[in-house]
């Protein structure tokens, strides 16, 4: 009976830190990446007006 209280206190343990855990890192990359993608559809954009072909 003791083991299983100590697995279900150490099961506690890990369940608080992963719910503490922020994955800042992750966050910036995807801010990067969605930057990114807009800046060259910007330019693609911008080359489209250039050329004059925005109609279809």
């Amino acid at each position: 009976m003791a083991v299983s209280r100590r697995k279900s206190k150490d099961m506690e343990e890990i369940t608080s830190t992963e719910e503490e855990f922020h994955p800042k890192g992750t966050v910036l990359v995807l801010a990067i990446f969605v930057l990114v993608l807009i800046l060259l559809w910007a330019t693609v954009y911008l080359i489209l007006l250039s050329r004059g072909m925005t109609t279809v």
